[in-house]
């Protein structure tokens, strides 16, 4: 079974502790006796916990550091009212756990269904193309991956979640000004693959080797081991829009965005990503309701009045 990370929380110094748990991230250290050891974070669906593996079961660890999932045994060690697991024993996990098991998030077959549902107004070269892309690994990643690491949507299924609210509001955009429907096809395609590379920026929230380059690069680098399948339904010239959408979609930096349809996918990103964030934190910080019906929630050191 899965280590309780809410009741170990609670239990007393040297209590025993054991099961399967999902290593959320870890370091090695050097103590001041010379020695390695190992610190992290294990998770599940509610909580967060430290760990710590000293130098007589170091080995063992990096055995098996490569592994999100471990079975382990262990005591509790109390500091400062503060529980911290000390791992004493570890092991590859046999109980077949996924990473899912261990993390809150959307469920994969409504994501799919709505995802598909939201293409039912593109056009028939649209709904090839994303057959096209969205396939095999990737599928599988798109609608397992988080969109973030802390900020909007950053569970399991994020990414796909937030792309469909993306898609949710183009169709709005489009029925309300018939003037975009000649360039539905790029605004859709550009919402569908914008933020694509996070699925080699992250893996399962957090930020992997290379992460540095971000999701926009990864997402052309994507778009060019299709570029034979995009330039045979669009054209060369929409492939090349479709970077350009891609790269610029955080209209930030050297990298802002520099065509109508970039600008307008930035548009519907951020009004997506920043209400999501909002709500999010209203329901996890500080958040006030006066007298008056005013309502304040203070968000990075200002107050957001609406």
């Amino acid at each position: 079974m899965k280590v309780d990370i809410k009741a170990a929380m609670t239990k007393r110094h040297d209590e025993k502790v054991s099961g399967s748990v999902y290593i959320r991230s870890f370091r090695y250290k050097t103590g001041n006796n010379g020695k390695p050891f190992a610190k992290g974070v294990l998770c599940d669906q509610e909580s967060t916990i430290g760990f710590v593996v000293w130098s007589e079961v170091i080995e063992d660890f990096r055995a098996v550091d490569t592994e999100k999932i471990l079975s382990i045994s262990g005591r509790i060690d109390t500091w400062n009212s503060t529980a911290t697991i000390v791992i004493e024993s570890v092991k590859s996990d046999i109980h077949g756990y996924s990473i899912g098991d261990f993390l809150c998030g959307y469920d994969k077959c409504k994501l799919e269904e709505e995802f598909y549902k939201c293409l039912s107004d593109a056009s028939p070269n649209v709904k090839q193309l994303v057959n096209k892309i969205i396939i095999d690994d990737v599928k599988a990643r798109f609608f397992s991956e988080f969109a973030a690491k802390r900020k909007h949507d950053a569970c399991v299924g994020g990414l796909a979640n937030h792309t469909i609210k993306m898609l949710r509001l183009v169709k709005t955009m489009i029925g309300n000004d018939e003037r975009l429907l000649p360039y539905s096809d790029i605004i859709y395609m550009g919402v569908i693959c914008h933020d694509l590379g996070k699925i080699r920026e992250l893996y399962m929230g957090e930020y992997v080797k290379n992460s540095f380059i971000s999701h926009r690069e990864y997402g052309c680098e994507m778009m060019y081991e299709r570029k034979e399948d995009i330039v045979s339904l669009f054209g060369e010239d929409f492939f090349y829009h479709l970077l350009s959408v891609i790269r610029g979609h955080h209209h930030i930096y050297d990298e802002k965005a520099k065509t109508i349809y970039a600008y307008i996918v930035h548009l519907i990103d951020m009004m997506d990503a920043q209400v999501t964030e909002i709500m999010e934190t209203i329901n996890t910080s500080v958040y006030k309701e006066k007298s008056n019906e005013e309502k304040i929630m203070e968000h990075d050191g200002e107050f957001l009045h609406y």
